[in-house]
């Protein structure tokens, strides 16, 4: 059999298995619908004198079952010519056209009113047969409950033929450029089950005395049958359309407790042309929204730091700024701009890249953030946005393993501590969280300084006296001038 797969995975039966398919559900609910109406008027009927109750079952059984024969052949022949234009494209391993996405979508309605013609024929058969042949005629009572079970079968044929086009509506149902009518909603629907299944019948009942008046059973018989039939057909058309509705939100529970555990790859088949369509085409709108954003918040965590994006996503991003106890740590390649120069722009680029590896590995390691990357340097802060009573300590320890690990890379490391303000600085349309203040300036002219010291690193005093027991990893360095700051500021270095 040849199959495709819809959107969800659902294997896709082909065009021949489908028509068989439709048919036999055709059948089935029109067999259905014939054997209770026959049986319920045999049940009614005033025979003449002499004549036998089993003779008249097995004339109208006979009758029934010739002219059943008699209408299939017809019936699926025009059922053929009806399936197979809509369905051609499953065998063909192709797209369906726009004409054929409308054709499969307008599918469950034409089988709905397939047998229609079929039932109001033989409702205006039973009826003049009825004033030809029958002693107590009364052809209007067999017109209506003809065509009851006419609209039973209509309704039948309309769920089941629903629920085995799901495969092929979640395939047409992809693009929402279709135009056609509106699709039956889940109140109509309901209702519709239960007028048809219940309501209908339970008339019947209540008119059954005047249509039994003469008959040979008592009326209490078809009138518990046909209260046995209400109650079986009510059952079938309630639980059909029940099954209509259950299934897709069993699978929409299925997919949203998976989204609930954090899988954002999940999609649920659109398989349904009304209400709950909707509702799965939301869902699979909302996921893909969910992916998006997580997609933009990975991206935005690797541009401003993953605490920075959370802050921002949980507090907003307006502008503005507030004092914090911080530590800053900078860091800056010794002769970029030889290498540069000497160097392929490629090789550039590995030799940056390997070096950032290493300093965003080391700051992370100590709970700090990359706050910005400058050409061949990086502004690394501790404190902010998230308080660390212990900054100090973290940037000091930061910048020990820098150094360790960039051992083909020369580079001068600066670290100190102080207050500066941290906040959103711009404007509105564009804006960057970032460190203002003396320690951030420190820390770029230490690293200036250390590349002319041979432990490439070096530290204020300030930071270095309040990190704790961090401070047994350095010693007293003398002091120095800072470009453009100090005269004579106090700096540590590592001791090994």
């Amino acid at each position: 059999m040849a199959v495709r797969e819809a959107n969800a995975g659902t294997e896709v039966p082909s065009a021949r298995a489908l028509e068989r398919s439709l048919i036999a559900r055709l059948v089935v609910a029109n067999t259905i619908a014939g054997v209770v109406v026959t049986t319920y008027f045999a049940l009614t009927s005033h025979l003449p004198p002499g004549a036998s109750r089993v003779a008249n079952f097995a004339i109208t059984a006979g009758t029934f079952v010739g002219a059943n024969l008699v209408l299939s052949v017809f019936a699926i022949r025009r059922a053929k010519r009806m399936l197979v234009p809509a369905a051609l494209w499953i065998d063909e391993h192709r797209t369906p056209t726009l004409p054929e996405r409308v054709a499969v979508l307008d599918l469950p309605r034409r089988i709905a009113l397939f047998p229609l013609p079929y039932w109001i024929l033989a409702a205006a058969g039973t009826a003049v047969g009825q004033m030809v042949f029958a002693t107590d005629p009364k052809p209007l009572f067999t017109a209506f409950g003809t065509l009851e079970g006419g609209l039973f079968a209509c309704a039948m044929g309309f769920l089941l033929a629903e629920r085995a086009l799901r495969p092929f509506l979640a395939i047409v149902l992809e693009e929402d450029d279709t135009h056609r009518s509106p699709p039956v909603g889940i109140s109509p629907r309901l209702l519709l089950a239960w007028l048809l299944g219940s309501g209908m019948p339970l008339l019947g009942i209540v008119t059954t005395p005047i249509v039994a008046s003469n008959a040979d059973l008592p009326v209490t018989v078809p009138m518990v049958f046909l209260a046995a039939a209400a109650f079986v057909s009510g059952f079938m058309l309630t639980a059909a359309a029940a099954r209509s509705i259950g299934e897709p939100m069993r699978a929409l529970r299925s997919a949203l407790d998976r989204v609930a555990t954090g899988h954002l790859d999940v999609a649920v088949a659109v398989d349904n042309a009304g209400e709950v369509g909707e509702l799965q085409r939301g869902f699979n709108e909302m996921v893909a929204g969910l992916r998006e954003r997580e997609r933009l918040a990975d991206l935005f965590g690797r541009h401003v730091g993953l605490e920075v994006a959370q802050r921002a996503l949980h507090e907003g991003a307006a502008l503005g700024g507030e004092t914090r106890d911080v530590s800053a740590l900078f860091v800056d390649i010794i002769g970029s701009t030889t290498m540069a120069r000497e160097r392929s722009a490629p090789d550039v680029v590995a030799v940056l890249n390997q070096f950032f590896a290493v300093v965003v590995s080391c700051v992370d390691a100590e709970g700090g953030w990359v706050n910005k990357f400058e050409g061949d340097g990086a502004l690394c802060v501790f404190g902010a946005p998230i308080e660390q009573p212990d900054h100090a300590a973290r940037a000091l320890r930061a910048a020990r393993h820098i150094a360790a690990g960039l051992r083909e890379i020369d580079a001068g490391i600066g670290v100190s501590s102080g207050e500066a303000v941290a906040g959103n600085v711009g404007s509105e349309q564009r804006l960057e969280y970032t460190i203002i203040g003396q320690p951030v300036n420190e820390a770029a002219r230490l690293s200036d300084a250390a590349k002319h010291r041979p432990c490439r690193v070096l530290a204020s005093a300030a930071a270095v006296a309040a990190s704790g027991d961090e401070a047994r990893e350095w010693r007293d360095a003398g002091t120095l001038e800072l470009r453009g700051l100090v005269a004579d500021f106090a700096v540590c270095e590592p001791r090994s």
